[in-house]
């Protein structure tokens, strides 16, 4: 598989409110595949019953399969290819379930010219319900 390319921001072309979006459904076989990624397999993200009877409508979604959507929305898309991640802040509000429609949403709240620090205000949906809101600080490298 050809990975996509990663689009490249130039810091002259960033400006605070400049925004980008991804959307995204996560399947019962992507969740299966993180979970052996990452070894959490409690029974709440890989058991759709379990979770039912914990109050839940079906299997959570990871949170950090969540916070790997956000990484692709940093990586290749604002700022993308020429950024890093120093940080990153989340709160979680609502779960995600197996087969809904989301998007993650990034917009530059500030930025640092002295520093090459870029401020992305982030967003998680699942069609109105926020489901987690967040800052991730990102380094634009060689601006």
């Amino acid at each position: 598989m050809t990975p996509p390319e990663s689009i490249a921001i130039a810091w002259h072309e960033l400006q605070e409110g400049a925004s980008a979006r991804v959307d995204f459904v996560v399947s019962a076989e992507e969740l299966a595949l993180f979970a052996a990624l990452s070894g959490d397999f409690n029974p709440l993200h890989v058991d759709a019953n379990f979770a039912r009877c914990k109050g839940f409508t079906g299997a959570v979604v990871h949170g950090a399969l969540l916070v790997a959507k956000i990484s692709q929305l940093i990586g290749m898309r604002l700022p993308g290819r020429d950024s890093v991640w120093t940080g990153l802040t989340l709160q979680f509000h609502h779960p995600l379930y197996v087969g809904q429609d989301a998007e993650v949403e990034a917009v530059v709240a500030r930025l640092s010219e002295a520093t090459g620090m870029v401020l992305l205000k982030l967003k998680l949906r699942a069609g109105d319900t926020v489901l987690a809101k967040g800052e991730a600080e990102v380094l634009l490298v060689g601006i």
